[in-house]
């Protein structure tokens, strides 16, 4: 019963998160760091819907 509880709290306060803006989800690097296939990849052509990764500037 503790586990529904407990699992209950998570997806509201992870829904409550997403709503308000408090977790954000950046899909181009989910779909990048998942090598989920883009339309860059399977269109050469198209345009880009992702900017392209940058290096991390050095301190």
């Amino acid at each position: 019963m503790i586990r529904w509880l407990l699992l209950g709290g998570l997806v509201f306060g992870l829904t409550q998160g997403l709503q308000k803006q408090w977790v954000v989800i950046d899909w181009c690097r989910l779909k990048a760091d998942l090598s989920i296939p883009s339309l860059s990849i399977l269109q050469p052509l198209a345009a880009p819907v992702c900017p392209e990764e940058e290096e991390p500037a050095s301190r």
